[in-house]
């Protein structure tokens, strides 16, 4: 397990009937990590319950690195196009890794 491993669970609810476009900004955006090795996962998931929550699950090698990931001016743009489409701000939940499956070593 990542010494220093930072996992955040993102609950984002969007505005009704907005949840398809949230979604598909927030896996477009995504992409922008997946040449960084520090992002060692970024999940975006619907609540089967109900209509309008996204869940966004990431884990970061570090609370540094996902900080340094945030700060690319490439992200902005996604940012400015969910924010509308939100009813307020997402609410982050930091969680601290313990184990599991699946964790790097």
């Amino acid at each position: 397990m990542p010494r220093m491993a930072h996992v955040l669970l993102n609950r984002l609810t969007a505005k009704p009937g907005q949840r398809r476009r949230v979604v598909e900004i927030l896996l477009e955006s995504g992409k922008l990590f997946d040449d960084n090795p520090a992002c060692l996962l970024y999940l975006v998931s619907e609540s089967s319950d109900d209509p309008n929550l996204v869940w966004v699950i990431d884990l970061w090698a570090s609370q540094e690195a996902h900080a340094e990931a945030l700060k690319a001016p490439e992200l902005r743009p996604f940012v400015e196009q969910a924010m509308p489409l939100l009813e307020g701000m997402p609410e982050q939940i930091e969680v601290r890794l313990v184990g599991g499956k699946g964790l790097p070593g």
